[in-house]
């Protein structure tokens, strides 16, 4: 009976989501390879274990993975080091720790958390642009998503596949006008990482856009657009509980993590690191920093050109023009390609601007050069975003 239900199911699948599917898993399948090739011969180098199960639970568990596993385990404490990850949003590391049942294995739990959302993105990303566009643009978007450089985030102990879910998913319902769907989804963003807090005047824009800008047609719905804010206030409530101060993370992420708003001393010190650097800190944060600045804000022009043209949806826009600047808007630009990787809306210009097989070519060749080079560089344990 259930053989037979797995089966319905999975007939009424669209085909060419079953080819984005796939693409997605076989990008999946390349970042982990390379990534537990080099695991292991690390490993192998240093005497360490070989064992498969630990070397693939610790592959992708780098720089910011630790610290969320650590709330996972035991939650925010207000002493010591660990207080300082108060500066971490609580959505994934509760999930986590909603499916672990052994901490020896709670690497394991957010690969699963990170993999299974990334998929999920994967599908809603789909099903957002088949809204408004052909088959071969939606599996363009998707294959673009998937080689991006560093999409390899999709498939760590990160928050970035979780996000774009909740975010993606978020305006998929939006777009289908069930606003409530759309709202919970947009508190939970906000639960996950603070640009999920864009979700608001995004989800309002797309409201009125449906409303054809007429204030007089809106009605009690478009309070379900303002509940971002309220997971905004939860995060607030835990800083308040946990150290008596509601906005203690950006004391800490000043003191502690060196983040003020500043991005001119952000561009500044990536110029400086690019020029007086080795290798790889010149590039990583370096030169990649300002590479995916700028690449990300020629995306957001694109959207304007599609936008003006009405190729692409204004709350699409404006999403990817705040994210944008929340990415850059740092005293530090440490993560800047990690950040542009959630500018989703970018996949879809891609596509459309991608009709010619050679520049589709193109985009997968260099972005999958690019995909393997950081992935390589993540699974050895250095800074890569």
């Amino acid at each position: 009976m259930i053989t037979q239900r797995i089966k319905a199911w999975y007939v009424k699948i669209p085909y060419s989501l079953k080819v984005a599917i796939l693409v997605a898993l076989i990008a999946k399948l390349a970042v982990f390879s390379i990534g537990y090739a080099t695991a292991y011969t690390t490993a192998l180098a240093s005497g360490d274990s070989t064992e498969p199960l630990q070397l693939v639970m610790n592959q992708f568990s780098k720089w910011d993975s630790p610290h969320y596993m650590y709330i996972a385990q035991n939650g925010y404490v207000n002493e010591g080091d660990p207080a300082n990850f108060i500066v971490f949003f609580p959505l994934y590391p509760f999930l986590v720790r909603l499916i672990t049942f052994d901490f020896a294995y709670v690497n394991l739990s957010g690969l699963i958390v990170s993999n299974v959302s990334s998929i999920i993105a994967v599908i809603y990303l789909f099903k957002l642009a088949k809204l408004d566009y052909s088959d071969s643009v939606a599996k363009k978007a998707v294959l673009f998503l998937s080689v991006f450089p560093t999409a390899y985030f999709l498939s760590a102990v990160f928050t970035e596949g979780l996000f774009l879910a909740l975010v993606i998913a978020s305006l998929y319902y939006a777009r289908n006008a069930k606003w409530a769907l759309a709202g919970v989804l947009g508190l939970l963003a906000s639960l996950t990482r603070l640009a999920g807090l864009i979700l608001l005047p995004v989800l309002i824009v797309e409201y009125l856009h449906q409303k054809e800008w007429k204030i007089r047609a809106t009605n009690l719905k478009l309070l379900w657009t303002s509940l971002p804010a309220l997971g905004f206030l939860v995060y607030l409530l835990i800083n308040y509980q946990v150290t008596g101060n509601f906005f203690m993370f950006i004391e800490i992420e000043r003191t502690h993590w060196h983040q003020t708003l500043n991005p001119l001393d952000g561009l500044l010190g990536a110029l400086g690191w690019s020029t007086n650097s080795a290798f790889p800190d010149s590039i990583t944060i370096g030169y990649a920093q300002v590479i995916f600045a700028v690449f990300g804000f020629a995306m957001v022009i694109a959207g304007f050109i599609a936008c003006y043209k009405s190729k692409l949806r204004t709350s699409y826009l404006v999403y990817m023009l705040l994210t944008w600047m929340l990415s850059v808007s740092t005293s530090f630009w440490i993560s800047i390609p990690r950040y542009v990787l959630t500018m989703f809306p970018m996949f879809i210009i891609l596509a459309l601007y991608s009709q010619k097989r050679i520049v589709t070519i193109s985009i997968v060749a260099s972005s999958s050069a690019a995909l393997c080079f950081f992935t390589w560089l993540f699974a050895t344990g250095t800074w890569a975003f």
